[in-house]
């Protein structure tokens, strides 16, 4: 994958930066996880998903990372 995302940063508020909507593909990429990992969390309800227009399922990738990051147990 070629393309930079930027991810909001603490600064930002909600909704302030537009973000591109990735394919779970694309998301499972971005973040090193497999597609049916990033399928099974968004069909579970746990990263919203986005389908405008009614085609398939949206994400953004900063929602994936947050997850992700609140589920992290243990560590410094």
């Amino acid at each position: 994958m070629d393309a930079s995302f930027q991810i909001p940063g603490p600064y930002h508020a909600p909704g302030t930066i537009a973000e591109r909507l990735l394919t779970l593909k694309e998301a499972a990429e971005a973040v090193g996880a497999k597609y049916w990992q990033i399928q099974r969390l968004a069909l579970r309800g746990h990263i919203p998903t986005y389908t405008p227009y009614n085609s398939r399922p949206l994400v953004k990738l900063s929602e994936v990372v947050a997850y992700i990051d609140s589920s992290r147990q243990g560590g410094a």
